[in-house]
This record gives C-alpha cells, sequence and structure tokens, in this order.
C-alpha cells in the first residue's frame, strides 16, 4: 500500500473523510478508489471483534482538504464495481458534532482577514479564481460603517472553497468559518446531547420506517425547489432497494401535499419495492424529487426518485383532464361541439405520441446480482436422484425462494432449493456434481438482491432411501449438523 501513517501535525481541516461501504470491500479496494483524489495518509477498517468481519464503514485521512473534497464531489452517493448500493462518502465529525454533509454551509464559506478599505468587488476578483463565489460579506460597524477587518466568501461547493483555502493569498489568513448556530449555541447554553444524529435520519431507531419530520411552511413556495427537469409532469417513479413496506413509502411522500394518487408493487424477482405517485401539480412532484431523491432509512434502505417519462402514463392523465373539462361543459347545459372536436384531435395526438415512444426502455437501478450468470435453464424432476447437496447462507437474511431458484438454476441440473424458516441458511440439490461445482465456484461470496451468499458443499449424510425421507425430517437432520456453521 502506498500510504503511510505520518507523525501528527497541523492537520488540514476536514481532510478526513467517514466512508460507509460494502461490506465485502477490502482497504486495497478502497484505497484503488480513493487514492486518485490525493495523498492518502491514513486509512482505517473497524471490524467486529467476534467474526473480524468489515462493519462495513472506513476513515480516510488526505493530506489536503481538496483531495477529501474532491473524493466527496466525485463519490458520494455513487454505485462503483460491483457493488449493489450507492456508498456514501462525507466528513468525519467528532462525537460532540452534528453531522454535516458536503453541501453545508460549514464546508462552503471561508471567514478572511481584509485591509480596512478592502472593498467587496476587489475580494471577489481574488476569490473567483477558485471557484464560483455566490457571495461576500464585509463586516462593517453598525454606526460607522467602517470594515471591520474581516469579511466572509461564501461558495457554492466544498470543492471549491478548499481549493480558495489552500491557494489564495496568505495576506487573507483564511479558515473555515465557524456556522451561526454553532456560534449562537455555544454561547446560550451547553451542549449536553454528544450522540450524532445524521441528517435524514431519525432519533428513535425503533421508528426505523416513520417518515422524517420536515420542518417546512405548507405555505412555502415549491417553485424555489425546482429539479431542473424541464418536461411537464406531475408523476413520479420510486425504487427502494431491499423492500419496505407499502405504508412506509406511502407516509413518506404523503407529507409532501398534494398527493393524489399512489400504486405500490413489490418486484420479488429483483428485490425491489416500487411506487408510482401522483400529485396534482408538478411542482409538487419536483419538489419530492429534491427532498427525498437517495434518502436512506435507519435500517440502510435506500430509495431513488425521478420523474414519471412513460408516455402512456402522461397521455393517460392529460386525457383525464380532458374528459373531465368537457363532462363539466355536458353537465353545465352548454356543450359545444367544436371544444368536442378539439379534445378528440387533442387525444387522438396524444394516443399516437405514446404508441410511437412507448418502447422507451426503464433504465436499470439497481443489480440483481454481483456477479454475471448464464441464462436460466429448466429445473429437472424433484424425484431425481441427488448427485450433490449445497449448504447456503444467507445473510442478513434469505431472498425469496423464487429468486434463488432463478439464480441457482442458471447452472442446470437444479431439483431443489430449500430454506430454514427462521433461520439464515437452506439446502440446494443438484443432480449432476458439475453443475453443483460451478454453482458454488461463481455464487459463494456473490450478492443477491442486497443480500450475500456463502455457498459450500453440505457434508454428505449416510445413504440411506434418501428420496423415501419427508423433507421436514430433511430439514432438521441438516439444521442440527450443520448448525455451527450458522455463525458464517
Amino acid at each position: 500500500m502506498n500510504y503511510t501513517r505520518t507523525e501528527r501535525k497541523e492537520e488540514s481541516p476536514h481532510s478526513r473523510l467517514f466512508v460507509v461501504c460494502n461490506k465485502q470491500l477490502r482497504e486495497d479496494d478502497l484505497l484503488s478508489r480513493f487514492e486518485c483524489f490525493g495523498t492518502i495518509e491514513d486509512l482505517y477498517m473497524p471490524k467486529d471483534r467476534n467474526s473480524g468481519e468489515s462493519k462495513g464503514v472506513a476513515y480516510i485521512k488526505y493530506n489536503k482538504t481538496s483531495s477529501a473534497a474532491a473524493a466527496i464531489k466525485e463519490l458520494h452517493l455513487k454505485v462503483t464495481g460491483n457493488d449493489n448500493k450507492p456508498m456514501k462518502v462525507m466528513v468525519a465529525v467528532g462525537k460532540n458534532e452534528s453531522t454535516q454533509n458536503e453541501n453545508e454551509d460549514r464546508y462552503k464559506r471561508l471567514f478572511i482577514k481584509v485591509h480596512k478599505d478592502a472593498t467587496e468587488s476587489e475580494i471577489r476578483q481574488h476569490f473567483i479564481n477558485f471557484g464560483h463565489v455566490e457571495s461576500v460579506h464585509l463586516q462593517r460597524d453598525k454606526v460607522t460603517d467602517v470594515c471591520k477587518g474581516f469579511a466572509y466568501v461564501q461558495y457554492k461547493t466544498f470543492y471549491d472553497a478548499a481549493k480558495a483555502y489552500e491557494e489564495c493569498d496568505k495576506k487573507y489568513r483564511a479558515v473555515f468559518a465557524t456556522p451561526r448556530d454553532v456560534l449562537k449555541r455555544s454561547r446560550n447554553s451547553s451542549d449536553t446531547d454528544n450522540m450524532i444524529v445524521p441528517k435524514n435520519t431519525y432519533n428513535n431507531f425503533n421508528d426505523r420506517y416513520n417518515p422524517p419530520e420536515f420542518a417546512f411552511n405548507r405555505n412555502e413556495s415549491f417553485n424555489a425547489h425546482a429539479s431542473g427537469h424541464s418536461e411537464d409532469f406531475n408523476s413520479i417513479i420510486v425504487k427502494c432497494t431491499p423492500q419496505v413496506p407499502q405504508k412506509c413509502i406511502e407516509q413518506l411522500f404523503n407529507i409532501i401535499p398534494g398527493l393524489v394518487q399512489f400504486q405500490y408493487s413489490l418486484d420479488t424477482y429483483s428485490g425491489i419495492s416500487k411506487a408510482l405517485i401522483t400529485y396534482k401539480e408538478k411542482r409538487y412532484a419536483e419538489y419530492a424529487i429534491v427532498k427525498l431523491n437517495n434518502f436512506e432509512f435507519p435500517s440502510g434502505e435506500i430509495i431513488s426518485v425521478r420523474p414519471d417519462k412513460n408516455p402512456l402514463s402522461m397521455a393517460a392523465t392529460h386525457l383525464s383532464s380532458i374528459a373531465n373539462n368537457f363532462k363539466i361543459a355536458v353537465d353545465s347545459g352548454t356543450p359545444d361541439l367544436k371544444q368536442l372536436a378539439d379534445a378528440i384531435a387533442k387525444a387522438s395526438s396524444l394516443i399516437k405520441a405514446a404508441s410511437n415512444q412507448v418502447d422507451i426502455e426503464e433504465p436499470q437501478d439497481f443489480k440483481y446480482c454481483s456477479v454475471s450468470l448464464p441464462s436460466p435453464k429448466p429445473m429437472v424432476d424433484i424425484n431425481s436422484r441427488v448427485a450433490q447437496r449445497l449448504f447456503i447462507i444467507c445473510k442478513p437474511h434469505p431472498p425469496p425462494i423464487t429468486t434463488l431458484q432463478d439464480v441457482f438454476c442458471r447452472f442446470g441440473d437444479l431439483i431443489n432449493v430449500s430454506t430454514i424458516p427462521n433461520k439464515t441458511f437452506g439446502f440446494v440439490k443438484y443432480a449432476s456434481s458439475s453443475s453443483a461445482q460451478e454453482a458454488m465456484k461463481h455464487l459463494n461470496g456473490a450478492t443477491v438482491t442486497g443480500i450475500k451468499l456463502k455457498v459450500l458443499e453440505a457434508d454428505e449424510r449416510p445413504l440411506k432411501s434418501e428420496n423415501d425421507q419427508n423433507e421436514n425430517t430433511d430439514y432438521d437432520k441438516d439444521s442440527k449438523r450443520m448448525r455451527l456453521t450458522d455463525k458464517d
């Protein structure tokens, strides 16, 4: 490894990262992803004391603030390699600090020293060389209006602020500004709560699926939260992996005003929850995208939110509006034949446009399996002679039987897949040893719908007319024999 633990010196601020990643990743894997952004001074991955397995988090220390900012900019909430979930990369904070992400003001605002005659345009002219400057604020005396000798420079991104901090003229003696709320809290009260409560999580873990309390004003201008989508839409598509119950997603999106329709479905094949949600107006749908895309439940499930660009759905919405308007005109006793003709023409054009685009393929947001699989092959007769059995361990819990059958049938000659109720293990039976060996070779250590598999050879029982034994008896004997390995 090309990083070394250096002696403690004056540390660059905000240069230590906290990473939430796949538990299967090792130090070398993280190093290959992060070393391209700068010199890594230290990399630490905590491990479970009992099992020795990674906890799925890491701490990475760079020698420069800009290196850490670049890593956050490029890797935060991005799916890389064979991962099935986005990796979270954020600035590591102390116990007594509230968790912040790279978009918070504390990482984008610099405090600088200036001379008494300095002007905002002069300061902006210098600091614009390092990135997009959002504002420059000179502190002035309220009575004399004379500059107090310091100012604040606000950047759009953490990376731009980090570059300015490192490369600006030394006469400014730039430092990252302490957030106003922290200064106010330190003056007015002693902070007794040492718990770190990340943004978009909850104070009580027992309420693992309860929606967050968004502190927004119902009269807030939703237009201020435009998502940047130019299309005309008022429906969104929500996906979540692993699966979560319908009420959890529905309650979460019902926080935003204007919800008129909610359609929920489960994709057990891929282990994904899906929802099609319609709001009264586009601004509410945009607000949902801005506020809830990449939202993470405390138990680790991440949701993605995007506009529904299905032309048939959009056509159906427009047609419903046309039909309602015309019905109102008829009920009022003033039907207009020209209006009817216009409505029919518009409906026809919508249907034609939708039919020409209906083949638009939906992007694949989540990976089904972390390894490439052959095409499915038919299962053999349940009464076929068993050539070899495999023992499987699924962490944290087994996926649906249909998913396991689909994965293990890819290697041919599959007889049956079974799991033990309320346990994390099960058995796979093959009619040929070669198929069993291929399955074990490809699937041991693989991740299927977010669940890690261990695939091992099962201990063979004395051959005693195996086909005559009841399946439940088979489970009991197998579970007793393999009990000690369930910790794996």
